[in-house]
Order: C-alpha cells, then sequence, then structure tokens
C-alpha cells in the first residue's frame, strides 16, 4: 500500500510538472481576451468592418477563436461553393445562400452575430433574399425543439435541441421594390420580418433593444440580442451556447403575417450550413437532419466575452503495473 502510494504521489508530482505549463499558456489565452468592461464597439448596420478581417483561407471548415480588431471572437470558417448543386431551379452553387464565416462575440449587455455569405445579388425585401436560421441551446440544456424555422424541412441534431431560434430574412416584403441595399431594423413579431427570435414552443420573443443590419454591398448580417432575450447571462461554473445553422433563399409576405425559406422540394429547403461534412451541403442534409453542431463558451462574469472551451485533465493511474499516464484533451461536443 505504502508503494501504491508513493507511486500516486509520484504520478501526481510529474502531471502537476507536465500540465503547469500548458495550465499557464491556457490562462494567458484568457488573460489576452479580457480587454475589458465596457460594450463593443459594434455598430449594427451590416457592415463589418468593427469585427475586423479574418482570413479564413486553409481554415475552412473550422472554428477558431481569435482576437480581432481588438474583439475576442468565435468564427466559424465555412467552404466557398459547398452550397448544394443536387437540384435545378436556382444558380448551384448559389452565392446568396454559400455561407463563408459565422461570428460570435458578446459583452455585458449583448450577445453579438454576423454572417457572411459569398455575394447578395439582389435588393433587400426581393423574394430570394439570404435567409438564415441559427439554433441556440444553452449549456446542453434540455427541454427543446428540434425544427429549424422557416418550413425548411430541416432538424437539428437530438443532442443540439434548442430553446431559442434567431432568424434573419433579407426577403422581408415591407421593403420589395424600394431598391434598398442596405436596411437596420427591430425585432418582429412577425414570421416574414427581417428579424425574429422565437423559444422552443414558437413564441416569439421581446426585445426593444435588440436590431438588425444587413448591406449587400458587404454580403454581410449583423445582428445582436439582450442576454435576457436568451435566457439570461452565462452562469454557473462552465458555459457555452450550442449552435446549429443554416441558410436558404428567403420569402416573404409580411402583410399575411407569413415567411419561410424557399421550397426547393427533397428532404430539406438548407443551402448550406455549418458542417463538417462535405464536399457539397447535400452530403449533411439529405436526411433532412444536420448533426453538425458548435459549442462556444463565454465567461461567467461581465464582460461574458469568448473563452476557450474549458480543458479537461483526467489522470489515470495503473496501480498494479506502476504505470500512469497523464493526459490533456479538450471534452468536444460537437460531431
Amino acid at each position: 500500500m505504502k508503494w501504491l502510494n508513493k507511486v500516486l504521489g509520484l504520478a501526481i508530482l510529474i502531471a502537476i510538472l507536465i500540465l503547469t505549463p500548458l495550465y499557464t499558456t491556457t490562462r494567458g489565452e484568457l488573460k489576452t481576451l479580457q480587454i475589458g468592461t465596457q460594450s463593443l464597439p459594434i455598430t449594427i448596420d451590416g457592415n463589418p468592418g468593427e469585427w475586423g478581417t479574418y482570413d479564413c483561407t486553409g481554415k475552412a471548415p473550422g472554428l477558431y477563436l481569435v482576437t480581432v480588431n481588438n474583439i475576442p471572437q468565435w468564427i466559424w470558417c465555412d467552404p466557398e461553393g459547398d452550397e448544394r448543386t443536387d437540384f435545378t431551379g436556382f444558380s448551384a452553387p448559389d452565392p446568396r445562400a454559400d455561407l463563408l464565416q459565422f461570428r460570435v462575440t458578446a459583452d455585458e449587455n449583448y450577445l453579438y452575430g454576423l454572417v457572411i455569405v459569398k455575394q447578395m445579388p439582389f435588393n433587400i425585401g426581393d423574394d430570394g433574399g439570404t435567409f438564415v436560421a441559427i439554433t441556440i441551446n444553452r449549456n446542453g440544456s434540455t427541454p427543446g425543439e428540434e425544427w429549424f424555422a422557416g418550413y425548411s424541412e430541416t432538424k437539428v441534431d437530438s443532442n443540439a435541441k434548442w430553446q431559442y431560434q434567431v432568424v434573419l430574412n433579407l426577403a422581408d416584403s415591407r421593403y420589395r421594390g424600394q431598391g434598398k441595399t442596405q436596411v437596420t431594423d427591430t425585432l418582429q413579431d412577425n414570421w416574414g420580418g427581417i428579424y425574429y427570435i422565437v423559444n422552443y414552443t414558437w413564441s416569439f420573443q421581446s426585445d426593444p433593444d435588440a436590431s438588425v443590419g444587413a448591406d449587400v454591398s458587404h454580403s454581410a448580417i449583423e445582428f445582436r440580442v439582450k442576454w435576457s432575450t436568451i435566457g439570461d447571462v452565462p452562469s454557473g461554473g462552465s458555459f457555452f451556447l450550442r449552435i446549429s445553422l443554416i441558410t436558404a433563399r428567403g420569402w416573404s409576405n409580411y402583410g399575411g403575417n407569413s415567411g419561410e425559406a424557399w421550397d426547393i422540394g427533397g428532404a430539406s429547403d438548407a443551402l448550406d450550413c455549418i458542417t463538417i461534412t462535405g464536399p457539397n451541403t447535400w452530403d449533411e442534409v439529405q436526411d433532412g437532419v444536420v448533426n453538425y453542431y458548435i459549442d462556444l463558451y463565454f465567461a461567467t462574469t461581465p464582460p461574458y466575452y469568448p473563452i476557450p472551451e474549458p480543458i479537461v485533465i483526467p489522470l489515470l493511474v495503473a496501480g498494479a503495473g506502476g504505470g500512469f499516464t497523464a493526459y490533456l484533451f479538450k471534452a468536444r461536443r460537437r460531431k
């Protein structure tokens, strides 16, 4: 027994020596992300300039935590040209639905999002404008809903059932025929609106401070929402938002309180999505389910900035053989 205790003590000591530099590195990364408690300098207008430039060349598909333009942010890099080509009727691939980047950041007041597609060859309000549905699961919580909005005939993975869903639809018919290339708006209680949020009972969420901005010249949509609108600020020892996302062409009849993803037939109306399955999005959505999702971690104290995924450090000690293995890994909660 004394021999086993010595082995265990030695194992722990060696593990501490091995892991301390790694822990320090992680703490250092955290420190670089703490840039103050002030609100982030992001104007919701569809111009992504404040977010800074990030080159996804050679990085797609992939999720990255970086500080760009002094803003800590999660960035999903999506492959260009992976939008569905299994049908006719639209240009294939369709640049208005070809997701290139999805970015998320936050401060003590708001969660911010940025969607960039390849090109927006339309005016805001035109049928066929970019449609984006983003599902939010808080910290792996249950219960939740499985369907994406917009009658898109597409579900999230069973491990990513959502409590809240953000929908962006640039086909909002209120703007049709006006030649608008840029617009800012507020949260709508309308299925044909440019921006709405629902909870898992499909009830519209109210948030007078929520806003959306789209600019087709930048092929970008920005939005912000108060933390309280999506279940309150991050809390607990560890916190993440589990995100799934699809893009499509949109349709809207705002006056009739209706709007949706353009029906293209088949199992799913999603044209692109967040996934590593490929090389074509049809490889992911042909069964009507987006099985891939991403977990975005945030600090649980103000200003709630993005942080690295917590590191899990299990220490295994094999007593009988006198050996041990210490290893470090990041808990992956995405497929």
